[in-house]
């Protein structure tokens, strides 16, 4: 917004050359200036403006990053699917063709679930993404391989097919 000029405002020094009329051509009325005569206590000098209270620029790309996985964490949503391979001699559970979306948390028992008939497991097990496949390994025998079939067994979580 422009501000109104008022006789409080700041005023201006401004040197206004002066021209020798004899130096003028008369058929002209515009004139040549062949010299220009400068006030002798004109004297041009110039300053430098410099910002008194200069801002520091912060680099917030990895602030903006982690916030940005920590949206995907709070908006992604649990997904049930079942296990498509168990291995009973390595006793782990493996999905094909998924990825965990938990951003910088990380899937842990807390935020993961693996039931049996419906029924949830303990949490003791892990849970890794290995190529395109999420692997959970048990770190107990908790499930009877021989009574169980791979559509008894799924999962919960928050993954990405």
């Amino acid at each position: 917004m422009l501000k109104q000029f008022n006789s409080n405002s700041r005023k201006l020094n401004r040197i206004i050359p002066k021209i020798n009329p004899n130096n003028l051509v008369s058929t002209d009325l515009t004139g040549s200036l062949l010299n220009i005569e400068l006030p002798s206590s004109a004297s041009y000098q110039s300053y430098t403006r410099s910002n008194p209270n200069p801002i520091k620029v912060v680099n917030n790309k990895t602030t903006i990053s982690d916030f940005y996985q920590e949206i995907l964490e709070h908006s992604a949503r649990y997904i049930q699917r079942n296990v498509d391979v168990f291995d009973n001699n390595a006793n782990t559970l493996t999905i094909y063709s998924a990825s965990l979306d938990y951003g910088t948390e990380g899937a842990s028992p807390n935020n993961f679930e693996v039931l049996v008939f419906g029924l949830h497991i303990p949490g003791n097990y892990t849970i890794k993404e290995v190529g395109n496949n999420v692997v959970i390994t048990l770190n107990e025998q908790y499930i009877d391989y021989d009574n169980v079939t791979i559509n008894d067994i799924y999962v919960m979580g928050k993954l990405k097919e």
